[in-house]
């Protein structure tokens, strides 16, 4: 599958269920895009690194409290920005690790 193929499957699916994305989701699909998902300093909050873009440093989303609930669509529309603003190194990232 083509790194943009994979970006834009990764968007799309955080677009579409932006009102009811559970957190286990949204981690699978940060990780498709070579972003690595931690545990924060308090409960339910979650921060994201990416080894392959320079310029970025961090982003975190908040998965609230229980067994995989939903995020709140804030969260999600935050991480949709940050991808979006990342697309073009994002993609690139995903074409080196390919081959």
């Amino acid at each position: 599958m083509s790194a943009k193929l994979i970006y834009t499957e990764v968007v799309e699916t955080l677009q579409g269920s932006k009102a009811n994305i559970r957190c286990d989701t949204l981690a699978e699909q940060l990780a498709r895009l070579g972003f690595e998902v931690r545990d924060g300093r308090r409960g339910g909050h979650k921060v994201f690194f990416h080894d392959g873009i320079s310029a970025f440093t961090s982003g975190s989303y908040n998965c609230g409290h229980g067994r995989n609930p939903e995020i709140k669509p804030a969260y999600i529309g935050k991480v949709l920005r940050i991808l979006r603003q990342y697309e073009d190194e994002i993609i690139d990232f995903l074409e080196r690790t390919e081959s």
